[in-house]
């Protein structure tokens, strides 16, 4: 395999954000103005983690003068959206024609790299293109610190009648540790041998993406439904990759990393206590709100249920959309989207007289924290090199009007935990999704965790179970390769609790 890896890192520390207010007005008919109330809520309990799931602490911004220079390649600062890196492949080389960082760039595939006829653009002439035979997976490692903003992803790509036809892209943001979705089912709209299919990516939808000192991005070639009689070969089958280019705005400046164990998106729903109508609703990030923790709305008399919901996640959250009446929410999230921060509140039967209102709004974690702290010697650990936790419980919504007649179905059963290294590594976590449970009240949760060694091998299997509630963290400690099958609960004052069980 041929490959171009070139590191540089730049490491950058963030100040701990503070989490503000935001005045938002609810529109109101004309003719309504005159008996509107302003209506204030002080929003608080939110908590930040020391550190988060991911691993990541919370950085302090720096300048990119004090972290080293960056190799910008063909590349200015600028706050308009440009070309941020761009690959042309025309002079025979894996090295990009524009870089925000040449040094760190790097593309590697698991077959040879070789260069072949290309496509023209409006940029670069025709000339050559990246040509791989017999390839299934392509990486780029995109150093992207100083990026304020994305736009697209776009590339050239083209196949022999027996290469592939299809692919899957998918990103990471963690190192490689893990990688989601990014496109799925690309299948090629030109199926003649080396004939030219262009795609384009809106990535400016992925928030998570600033901030982060690497995205790495994946091709993992794929069959594709084919029209003719070549079928696939997946050793003999040419692809190739032409004017890759990423684009977006590119300032000089560091963007602060969100501390991943806080809220970034605030949504929140005004119903009428009356009929369940929605009244108003309003989406948006949490660093958009102002100084004061406020956000304020106007509303007419009445009496309303208003639905607090702060959320940050790598994936979709479950919620639905064009909510019309109160009966069709739910809120709650994949139980693979282990890292997710959701907090909620129901303010209900709130009463709008003929004076403003002003009062707290303390949210509430919907979920609770399950880790594993494994008292194996590290010997024992080292034959490990995956662990799966695969849930039997059912994936809790958050329904708090009712049961509404289509809920979403989610197929997501197991997190997947591996590249263990050191003793902390095996002290895994991850983060169960509740909701608001009433007072008194608990769910079941019923977790079987599958240590694996080399070749897949099953080391053993472990099954729990306990009965909690939102907003605890729960402890199961014992031995993972043990021969008993008993874990300890701790209960945490930090939080609601903290529940420990031995196994």
């Amino acid at each position: 395999m041929m490959s171009l890896q070139k590191t540089f890192y730049q490491i950058c520390f963030a100040e701990l954000f503070l989490l503000v207010g935001c005045h938002r007005d609810v529109p109101i008919p004309p003719s309504e103005k005159d008996d509107v109330r302003q209506i204030t809520f002080k929003l608080s309990g939110f908590e930040s983690e020391v550190a988060s799931l991911s691993g990541r602490y919370i950085k302090r911004g720096m300048a990119l003068s004090d972290m080293g220079m960056q190799a910008l390649h063909n590349l200015a600062p600028s706050p308009e959206s440009q070309y941020l890196y761009y690959w042309s492949f025309n002079d025979e080389t894996l090295e990009p024609d524009i870089a925000v960082d040449e040094k760190g760039v790097g593309v590697e595939a698991d077959a040879d790299l070789k260069f072949g006829t290309g496509f023209a653009s409006d940029v670069y002439e025709a000339g050559d293109a990246l040509s791989m035979k017999g390839v299934k997976t392509v990486e780029m490692n995109l150093p992207v610190v100083g990026i304020s903003s994305f736009a697209d992803f776009s590339f050239d790509i083209s196949s022999s009648n027996t290469g592939p036809k299809d692919f899957l892209l998918s990103y990471s943001i963690d190192g490689g540790d893990s990688y989601e979705v990014l496109a799925e089912n690309n299948q090629f709209e030109k199926m003649g041998a080396q004939a030219r299919n262009e795609y384009t990516f809106d990535i400016s939808v992925f928030p998570q993406f600033i901030g982060v000192d690497v995205l790495k991005l994946k091709f993992d070639f794929l069959a594709g439904n084919r029209d003719d009689d070549n079928d696939y070969n997946e050793s003999a089958g040419v692809v190739k990759l032409d004017n890759i280019r990423l684009s977006g705005v590119y300032n000089g400046e560091v963007v602060t990393e969100t501390d991943p164990s806080m809220p970034s998106t605030l949504h929140y729903y005004v119903f009428s206590s009356d009929d369940g109508t929605v009244v108003a609703q309003q989406k948006f990030a949490m660093d958009e709100l102002e100084e004061g923790d406020l956000l304020t709305m106007n509303l007419t008399e009445g009496t309303y249920d208003v639905l607090f919901l702060a959320y940050q996640s790598d994936r979709s959250l479950l919620l639905p959309e064009d909510l019309t009446h109160a009966s069709e929410f739910y809120f709650g999230q994949e139980f693979d989207d282990h890292r997710a921060v959701t907090y909620a509140l129901l303010r209900s039967d709130l009463e709008v007289g003929d004076t403003d209102v002003a009062e707290s709004a303390v949210l509430t974690r919907c979920f609770s924290l399950i880790k594993f702290n494994f008292a194996d010697l590290m010997g024992d650990l080292q034959k490990i090199t995956k662990i799966t936790v695969t849930r039997s419980h059912e994936n809790y919504l958050y329904t708090p009007f009712g049961i509404p007649s289509g809920l979403p179905m989610s197929d997501a059963q197991s997190i997947a935990f591996s590249d263990f290294e050191t003793t902390e590594d095996f002290q895994i976590a991850f983060h169960q999704f509740f909701g608001l449970i009433d007072e008194g009240h608990t769910y079941d949760v019923n977790y079987e965790l599958t240590a694996y060694g080399a070749d897949e091998e099953v080391l053993r299997s472990v099954t729990v179970a306990e009965s909690i509630r939102n907003n605890v963290q729960l402890l199961f400690s014992g031995k993972l390769l043990g021969d008993l099958d008993r874990f300890a609960i701790d209960i945490n004052p930090d939080w609601d609790d903290t529940i420990e069980q031995k196994f």
